[in-house]
């Protein structure tokens, strides 16, 4: 075989067939993941749990604490009108005896959970738009697409935003898991909620410490699927890092391993031999004076 005839070709680098089935399979479930968030908080927004329509007591404790903003919702929610204080004498009569200071009864201290539950949902809409976006683009370019440069943008884009998706559930997990300072009782739901007047339950005293529990294990998404996207992270990462390994082994190949050059036609210095290189059939013969003469007698 002549050299001539080596082509070196360059072969360019993609995702292999069974990365590409995990980056869709990874891509759907993203999607999934983001229409339930979509739908769960339209009802918030929208207003769907509101209490008038509930009968058990820990149904309405997390509607007024987490799902149902009164004020948003332009509903008409009853207040405390008047309250009578008792007022004692303070006159000691002369005794060693410290008055009773007087101070104004409270009834109710909102610190509206619903309202910050709502701008959570709003915000939590607005991150899970670009993961789905994300999720879509990369759906679709993983399937087609075989540029390198693509893939890898495509693929640095989706793994470091969905750490950040993951980094946002953990967080918020956090701020409701932190209200259970506020609910211990169902009384203290009540009146932190400011519907204090308008509900009625059945025991006062029981735990309630369940409500931000759940509401902090909604937000980690059952934890299961946390787990899940944090694996998911995990193989997107690792199909990075094996794109990135092929890229510099090839590089490091193609310049420690240079295609084999064609060789180049040199004078030698001694003109009078007669030579020919393996596969031309036509010999090369000396030009000068002297060889002439000598090939000439000799064939004579």
């Amino acid at each position: 075989m002549l050299r001539k005839s080596l082509q070196i070709q360059a072969i360019p680098l993609s995702v292999l067939p069974w990365d590409r089935r995990k980056c869709v399979w990874i891509a759907n479930s993203v999607i999934i993941q983001c229409i339930v968030v979509f739908v769960g908080s339209g009802t918030i927004l929208h207003c769907v749990w509101s209490p008038d329509n509930s009968n058990l007591d820990f149904d309405k404790l997390a509607r007024i604490m987490y799902l149902y903003d009164h004020f948003a919702c332009e509903y008409k929610l009853r207040t405390a009108s008047a309250l009578s204080n008792i007022r004692l004498p303070n006159d000691t009569h002369g005794l060693d005896v410290r008055p009773i200071q007087w101070k104004q009864a409270l009834v109710t201290v909102s610190t509206r959970l619903t309202s910050k539950t709502r701008k959570y949902i709003e915000l939590s809409i607005g991150v899970h738009v670009f993961w789905l976006i994300f999720a879509i683009i990369m759906n679709i370019i993983i399937r087609k697409n075989r540029d390198q440069g693509v893939l890898k943008l495509v693929l640095t884009t989706y793994f470091y935003y969905s750490v950040a998706v993951v980094i946002f559930d953990l967080s918020m997990a956090v701020v409701y898991i932190a209200h259970i300072q506020q609910s211990l009782t169902k009384g203290m739901v009540l009146r932190y909620s400011g519907w204090s007047v308008e509900l009625k339950l059945k025991n006062y005293d029981d735990f309630a410490g369940w409500l931000p529990m759940i509401a902090s294990v909604l937000w980690m998404r059952g934890v299961i699927i946390l787990i899940w996207n944090i694996y998911c992270c995990t193989v997107v990462n690792n199909i990075r890092r094996r794109i990135r390994k092929r890229e510099v082994k090839t590089r490091i190949g193609r310049i420690a391993y240079h295609p084999i050059p064609e060789p180049s036609h040199h004078q030698p210095d001694d003109t009078s031999v007669l030579y020919y290189r393996t596969g031309e059939n036509k010999p090369f013969v000396k030009t000068n004076v002297l060889s002439r003469v000598f090939y000439n007698t000799s064939h004579n």
